[in-house]
């Protein structure tokens, strides 16, 4: 599937349209992303006004793994590329702090090639997935809400590059209430009250695994093109 992608992302760029193709992938732990699928995202979160104590710092690991400018605390603040900004931190516990991720283009669910929604969040463990790490929980389309312990959490130790150490927590949606074909529009994560001082997750990149979106011309445009054939086989690809 992940040629077939490539191939009508070739097609798609050819047409002059704007697409995930003309943005950088970028592979990090095993999963590779299409930042395009950040294009026109938002997030919405807990505000201070409301009893919120979400927070924003800066931190490098972002640009050591090519995805500054599109981290859950970029997308928040509206800073994309500037610190701070980088990290989006959960603090208030005994009354859970949210934030829910936004896509401005729907995503679509296909395996095995892109069924996977992956989280990373920034861990002070050098050794391993800790507490903290899957001390929230999960909603997909502002449906029913999932422990993310539920995921399959992963350690990444990235101290030979200087940087924060992750943990990458990997949701395959066909088993959260999605199924291939489904559409992603948004994602919803809040904070859990587990009793320790530790349970704070920070959150620095979220995203679907193996995503191609597409931003169509007009009709009226296509016809002027004589594309829409070519139209009708990019989006079977992008079904299958």
């Amino acid at each position: 599937m992940k040629s077939q992608m490539a191939v009508a992302g070739a097609i798609i760029a050819s047409a002059g349209i704007v697409s995930g193709a003309s943005a950088s992938e970028v592979t990090i732990g095993g999963y590779t992303f299409d930042l395009g699928q950040f294009a026109g995202a938002s997030v919405n979160y807990r505000t201070n006004a409301d009893g919120g104590q979400v927070t924003f710092d800066g931190k490098l690991w972002d640009n050591a793994v090519g995805v500054d400018g599109y981290t859950i605390g970029e997308l928040a603040a509206g800073q994309f590329g500037s610190d701070p900004g980088d990290q989006l931190s959960l603090n208030n516990r005994s009354t859970p702090d949210w934030f829910t991720l936004n896509f401005a283009v729907d995503l679509a669910v296909g395996g095995p090639a892109n069924d996977t929604f992956v989280f990373y969040e920034i861990t002070s463990s050098s050794s391993g997935v800790d507490v903290e790490g899957t001390s929230w929980q999960i909603s997909f389309n502002g449906g029913a809400f999932y422990n993310a312990s539920l995921g399959t959490a992963t350690f990444l130790n990235f101290s030979g590059l200087g940087v924060e150490n992750v943990n990458q927590i990997a949701f395959d949606l066909t088993d959260f209430g999605l199924s291939v074909g489904d559409l992603l529009t948004s994602v919803t994560v809040r904070n859990l009250d587990t009793g320790s001082s530790t349970s704070d997750p920070d959150f620095i990149f979220g995203g679907l695994e193996g995503t191609l979106n597409v931003v169509p011309l007009p009709p009226a445009a296509w016809a002027g093109l004589g594309l829409l054939g070519t139209l009708a086989g990019v989006r079977a690809v992008r079904r299958r």
